[in-house]
């Protein structure tokens, strides 16, 4: 049954790739046009995701009418071209619909009745789409797009999408603030459901109630540039025992990274607990200037910038299981008092199934979905409990892909992450660097909301960042959340394919000769880890922007990658990472001049 429900909501998410993925007839969308300087639009992308309808427009103020309210696929999509750098970023808001009968069915039964036809019971065959549970929903999705002409004057493109967080803790590695593959790992799953959430609350009462989630895109024009971005709420977390062997060479390859064993998939082996995150905050200020390069003669280059600005909320609610000899053993430690519960849900049968019998199914009146023994740590309580596991560090993993209308064949990756100055990571072709991340001035964060015994944690400490560079072949090849990776992927490509009929047509209708992928055409996961945890707020505003140029001849329009002469991006961060694309000789001259 949790496999059907789950695959009902990947069946949802995949409704984008049946309607989304069409190419596009005109470059209108939403009412707008990708010729414009920029536009942002809330958008519900059900019943029709290439006719989408506009729930509301930034730029006018106009609210949009729901065509199907309580079926949506709802998505902030904002759009910037500036001195010829494209950027798109896309974030999922919310998702709406109902779970039917057929779908907690096993797929025998719902098969059978569909096969009786007249001989089914009276009323069966409707029964089976009876709306029976509705699921407002949410998910951090997002992904950045960077459109852009390359060195060798092809268009290409990157994508950026987030992936899971891995929490980790009690290593036996040779650091302990890292992620070693001695650690106890826990893959998260970052989602919000308010059913599931009242479900909870109903166990919890009236100890603790979980607020609604919520979101809140921004969007707005400044002077120079343009800052945009989306606040969720009241994020829940499925954290999943994962075992993995994580560290490697801090270079792309095989190698690199040898995943021999796993503990089950996302359908709930190995589930040992939950949290809510309070909030997960995302501010993007992208800008352009024009740069001298400093050379003789003179050349002058348009660089373009994004500043990352973000929050990770505190823990205020961590649900374990099996925890309740452990809440006995530490009764002095609590501040609020842990609690269990045995969470339960009845969903009722459709009343013309109701005690019928479909070959050696019975139906009953109502079906009672109890989970085992859970324990509760509120507010405070969850940050203790959690430093009690030899405390946990955060990891976010993000997926970085480049795509060019020209093949890059074996690359060549250099990182100079133990730089303190300049922490990057280069992707090289022939001694060329044609695009780079860099982390400089993010390599350390802040964490707040820790002020009380045992921690005492000063809010305004700098506290050390870690970056890994990994092959993903081996998280999908050992099946690690397989189904949920794929969802993320399928979505990603999506959007990314969109994205390339409007402003690359050339990446996904190339000519003779140049390759027809338009995924994992160059693709590498960036691991981005916050040791110290403790369930806290971690603040992470880097008081930069990074630089990258393309061809050293003057800005000319803002058509397009056709026309520009810049690209360039940098968002190393929770949700997404960045690629900087650039002129090698710029390359080398800026960090010499550094």
């Amino acid at each position: 049954m949790k496999k059907k429900v789950i695959t009902g909501i990947s069946v949802i998410f995949l409704l984008i790739l049946l309607t989304f993925t069409s190419p596009a007839q005109a470059a209108d969308y939403a009412d707008h046009d990708f010729s414009e300087d920029h536009f942002a639009v809330e958008i519900d992308l059900y019943p029709n995701a290439a006719i989408p309808d506009v729930i509301y427009d930034f730029e006018t103020g106009v609210e949009g009418i729901d065509s199907v309210p309580e079926t949506d696929l709802q998505f902030f999509m904002s759009y910037m071209n500036k001195s010829g750098i494209e950027v798109a970023y896309s974030a999922l808001e919310k998702m709406e619909h109902w779970i039917k009968f057929r779908d907690l069915l096993p797929d025998d039964v719902g098969d059978l009745i569909d096969t009786l036809g007249p001989l089914a019971p009276s009323g069966a065959a409707e029964a089976l789409d009876t709306n029976l549970v509705h699921v407002n929903a949410t998910a951090p999705f997002q992904q950045l797009v960077q459109h852009f002409n390359t060195p060798w004057d092809t268009d290409a493109f990157v994508t950026n999408n987030f992936m899971t967080l891995v929490a980790y803790s009690g290593g036996t590695g040779s650091d302990p603030l890292l992620m070693d593959s001695g650690d106890n790992l826990y893959m998260g799953y970052t989602f919000a459901i308010q059913e599931v959430a009242a479900a909870l609350n109903t166990a919890m009462a009236p100890h603790y109630e979980i607020p609604p989630f919520d979101y809140e895109a921004s969007f707005e024009q400044t002077a120079d540039g343009y800052t945009f971005g989306i606040n969720y709420t009241n994020m829940f977390v499925l954290w999943q025992d994962i075992t993995v062997k994580l560290r490697g060479p801090d270079y792309l390859s095989a190698a690199g990274l040898q995943l021999p064993e796993t503990k089950g998939i996302i359908y709930g082996q190995d589930i040992v607990a939950a949290s809510v995150l309070d909030h997960l905050a995302f501010e993007y200020i992208f800008k352009v200037e024009e740069i001298d390069l400093g050379t003789t003669p003179s050349i002058k280059v348009n660089l373009g910038t994004v500043e990352t600005r973000y929050h990770i909320g505190e823990t205020n609610l961590l649900v374990t299981k099996d925890d309740s000899a452990f809440i006995t053993a530490h009764a002095a430690d609590w501040i609020d008092t842990p609690f269990t519960a045995t969470p339960s849900y009845t969903l009722d049968v459709p009343p013309a199934l109701q005690g019928q019998t479909v070959g050696t199914w019975t139906f009953p009146s109502s079906v009672t979905l109890t989970l085992s023994e859970m324990a509760f740590f509120i507010n405070d309580d969850a940050k203790v409990r959690m430093s009690m596991a030899d405390a946990f560090g955060l990891t976010v993993v993000t997926a970085t892909n480049w795509f060019d209308t020209q093949v890059v064949s074996n690359p060549q990756f250099a990182t100079h992450l133990d730089e303190p100055e300049d922490p990057t990571i280069d992707l090289q072709k022939d001694g060329n660097v044609f695009f780079w991340t860099s982390f400089k001035n993010k390599m350390n964060y802040k964490l707040r909301e820790l002020d009380f015994e045992p921690f005492n944690i000063n809010a305004t400490t700098d506290r050390d960042v870690y970056v890994t560079l990994f092959d993903p072949s081996g998280w999908f090849a050992a099946n690690v959340a397989k189904p949920y990776f794929i969802v993320e992927f399928s979505l990603a490509w999506a959007f990314t394919y969109f994205m390339a009929n409007k402003v690359a047509p050339e990446i996904v209708h190339p000519g003779a000769g140049q390759h027809t992928e338009v995924i994992n055409q160059l693709l590498y996961l960036t691991f981005t880890e916050f040791p110290e945890w403790y369930g806290g707020e971690i603040y992470h505003d880097p008081s930069y922007s990074a630089v990258a140029a393309v061809a050293a001849q003057p800005e000319t329009t803002t058509d397009g990658p056709s026309g520009s002469d810049t690209t360039g991006l940098n968002i190393p961060g929770f949700e997404l990472i960045s690629v900087l694309v650039a002129l090698p000789v710029f390359y080398a001259s800026y960090r010499k001049r550094r």
